[in-house]
């Protein structure tokens, strides 16, 4: 153990502890721990502002965030959707101007994986590790029109539809319709459904599987959607979501098309 790294050895014994137990308060990880407290109160800053933990407000209670999931389960799945949409990602961004999002579905949960900013200083940007609702964003709207109707049926079986705006869908009925619309056109939008002036843009990704896993999305604010932009992104956006597919190893990009 001479060449070990003790603030890693302790970080790590964190996060094991948080895996057992879930989520705790900092009072309790200290006494499993067995380490100061301030010193544990460091170390979960740090991982809560990497994303790798989160704090509830409600409970005040520490648990590990969707990061994990999405790390461990690329590294099962060979899977690197991040590193294939980068510079495909950047483009997009340089090309609009606009936010540019990767989100991956993690069991019934559509999680940010990789965010390109916009260089415009008013700008909405998420948060690389948050939850995209699968009801109110393009990008998790965008995965779940292509999923077939028993998977569909198992997520939403017990969904909460959180009402963020008054716009937002509401109920499985009218959500079913609108993947419907977005399954004809291959494109979904998210019209102020999830914050008050923010439009945005997304299309599905298909893994070797042909099977939706992934998306991408252009957020926008309503400001600067205008009608010219829109076309012009609805007409590039889909030829982004089909090539990075088919680097996932999609072979034909009809069988995604027919759920």
């Amino acid at each position: 153990m001479s060449n070990t790294i003790k603030v890693v050895v302790k970080t790590f014994e964190i996060i094991e502890i948080l895996n057992q137990f879930k989520s705790l308060a900092l009072k309790d990880i200290t006494e499993k721990a067995k380490m100061p407290k301030p010193t544990i109160f460091r170390i979960l800053s740090t991982l809560q502002k990497l994303n790798y933990v989160s704090l509830s407000n409600d409970t005040q209670q520490y648990s590990l965030s969707y990061k994990f999931i999405a790390i461990a389960k690329d590294s099962i799945n060979g899977i690197d959707v991040v590193g294939v949409s980068k510079p495909y990602m950047s483009k997009l961004r340089d090309t609009f101007g606009e936010t540019i999002n990767l989100a991956k579905l993690i069991s019934n949960e559509a999680i940010f994986l990789y965010i390109v900013e916009s260089n415009h200083q008013f700008r909405f940007v998420d948060t690389v590790g948050d939850k995209a609702p699968l009801h109110s964003t393009a990008i998790g709207k965008a995965i779940a029109a292509f999923l077939n109707e028993d998977e569909l049926n198992d997520i939403f079986k017990n969904y909460d539809y959180t009402r963020f705006t008054k716009t937002t869908i509401q109920n499985f009925s009218d959500l079913k319709s609108h993947l419907t619309e977005v399954r004809k056109s291959g494109i979904s939008i998210d019209n102020e459904e999830g914050h008050e002036g923010v439009l945005c843009i997304g299309v599905p990704l298909f893994n070797a599987e042909h099977k939706p896993f992934a998306a991408i999305s252009i957020s926008i604010p309503k400001v600067r959607a205008k009608k010219k932009l829109l076309e012009k992104i609805k007409q590039e956006l889909p030829r982004v979501g089909i090539q990075i597919s088919l680097e996932m190893g999609v072979t034909d990009i009809r069988k995604c098309l027919s759920i």
